[in-house]
């Protein structure tokens, strides 16, 4: 089997993948509207129709047509369910469910205009960071170009299958720009990604301590997981540790040895930059926070009041770091498991977790979307023509 079809395959199952965890997810979910009772250790759910505001402290719940409870109601619970009024229900006595479509249907569209300018104002500070790194890199830029380069790469990474996050495209044509500094550019790219990475799983630790109550079993692999990219960090940054662990003789052995050498050179010169380096920490700190700020305003949007903003931080940084797994593409599947869980975990419900993590992909869509612009401005077209170099140049050979 060649490479490409082997490539071929390995993109159809993480397709076929992303879509099994999507439908497995919503057999988890309730489509209909359910009210549950719990008493002594037993829990007993019934469908219906919720008549009223489903956010507001009181509601009246009516059976669906036909629909018969299982045993176990209270008996006024039984007769007032089967009336045709229904059963008037008080917060604290019994709960409620929203079905899907009822939370999709009741959103409040004001939350998502705030959650838009939000992920607008993190890319802009992303920009920023890579802005600064390219000139650490010794490839100077204007913020315009980096910012063009960068919504380029969302573009692409919607259009193109099989790119991560844009950063094949941006690394190609920044690559491009700088052909003297060829590995300095390249590494920039690397740079930039691992900072906002290491950065979100700091985040995700800090608060998963913080409360660690309601996160306690997750204190542990988010902190392995820090730890394992501190070395990792010290490795890439520190010629003294590379040198002790022998890491260059490493290099010399293995294929285009000469090209990971020039890699190695241009990862060194990060080293000397610790004032930049923190600045850029800072800038991913407050590109991540703006995103759950998003966050934060889409689940208002959808009526959730149970969590705090700190508890979105750490449900959007636990997330999205497990969305960048290469198991599915774009983490489609993973992230609205995962939000659906942990959304379950701090007693918000499931519902409300997967219904966030769909909208704020559709919002993260239409931002990819907007880098289009760019292909209209004036070179466009010869935009277009190393748009298609690049990805001739990222596809395996046939």
């Amino acid at each position: 089997m060649t490479r490409a079809a082997r490539a071929r395959l390995l993109g159809i199952a993480r397709i076929v993948l992303a879509i099994g965890l999507l439908g497995f997810v919503a057999t988890l979910l309730p489509w209909q509207d359910r009210l549950v009772h719990e008493s002594e250790g037993s829990k007993l759910e019934v469908a219906g129709t919720i008549e009223g505001n489903w956010r507001s402290e009181a509601i009246r719940f009516r059976l669906l047509p036909g629909s018969e409870l299982p045993e176990g109601w209270p008996a006024d619970t039984q007769s007032a369910l089967q009336s045709p009024e229904g059963l008037a229900v008080i917060e604290g006595s019994y709960h409620w469910k929203p079905g899907m479509p009822r939370v999709f249907r009741e959103m409040d569209p004001g939350g998502l205009v705030l959650a838009m300018g939000l992920l607008f104002a993190a890319a802009f500070v992303s920009v920023a960071r890579w802005w600064r790194l390219l000139r650490i890199a010794g490839c100077p830029t204007s913020y315009w170009n980096t910012l063009r380069l960068t919504f380029l790469g969302f573009f692409f990474n919607l259009v193109v299958p099989g790119l991560t996050g844009g950063d094949v495209i941006k690394a190609v044509l920044v690559v491009r720009e700088n052909p003297q500094r060829r590995a300095d550019a390249l590494m920039s790219v690397i740079v930039d990604r691992g900072m906002g990475l290491f950065v979100l799983v700091a985040m995700a630790l800090t608060v998963v301590l913080m409360s660690a109550q309601r996160f306690g079993d997750l204190v542990l692999p988010v902190a392995g997981v820090f730890v394992l990219m501190c070395v990792a960090i010290l490795l890439m940054l520190n010629s003294r540790a590379r040198r002790a662990l022998r890491l260059s003789q490493l290099l010399e052995r293995l294929p285009q040895a000469e090209r990971l050498r020039s890699l190695e050179r241009a990862l060194s010169v990060y080293g000397q930059h610790r004032l930049e380096i923190l600045i850029a920490l800072s800038l991913s700190a407050f590109n991540h926070l703006s995103i759950a700020g998003a966050i934060f305003a889409i689940g208002r949007a959808f009526g959730e009041t149970e969590l705090a903003y700190p508890d979105y931080i750490a449900v959007t940084a636990i997330a999205n770091v497990a969305s960048t797994l290469p198991i599915t593409p774009s983490g489609f599947g993973v992230g609205e498991g995962v939000f659906g869980w942990l959304f379950t975990v701090l007693h918000a419900g499931a519902t409300l977790g997967v219904a966030v993590s769909l909208t704020f992909r559709l919002l993260t869509v239409a931002l990819n979307l907007s880098g289009g612009i760019f292909l209209l401005l004036p070179g466009g077209r010869e935009m277009r023509a190393q748009m298609e170099s690049a990805q001739s140049a990222e596809s395996p050979p046939r």
